[in-house]
């Protein structure tokens, strides 16, 4: 429990929460069918998200004794392809009136993108 409030945490949090907020306003038009422009982002639960996705970085990236940066990339981006695959194959098949193909594709690949980025800037941060 003690590297939980680390420097590398926090700022790979911010980098996370900065670059995530900042793809999502910049393709709001991609999500128009998916998000509801009217509803209010439960924040605690985004911020949750991005702590489960430092931890797994964290976890299942940071700890290899192999790693470099290039490695931290793929290896993050591999974890994000993974895990937002898993999220939008199950939305896909679960809610198919809203969710598509284009949709699902594009998502998984940002979210191996900013898992990747992620990675790579915590690990290059120490």
């Amino acid at each position: 429990m003690e590297h939980v409030f680390t420097k590398q945490n926090i700022l790979g949090l911010g980098f996370i929460f900065a670059l995530d907020n900042t793809y999502l306003y910049l393709n709001k038009n991609f999500y128009k069918s998916i998000i509801d422009p009217n509803e209010n982002i439960n924040i605690i639960f985004a911020l949750l998200s991005w702590i489960v996705i430092i931890a797994s970085i964290n976890l299942l990236v940071l700890s290899r004794p192999d790693l470099n940066s290039n490695l931290a990339f793929v290896f993050g981006a591999y974890l994000g392809f993974a895990m937002y695959g898993l999220w939008n194959c199950t939305n896909y098949s679960l809610y198919p009136s809203k969710w598509n193909i284009i949709i699902a594709t594009g998502d998984t690949l940002w979210g191996s993108m900013l898992t990747g980025l992620t990675a790579y800037m915590m690990y290059n941060i120490f």
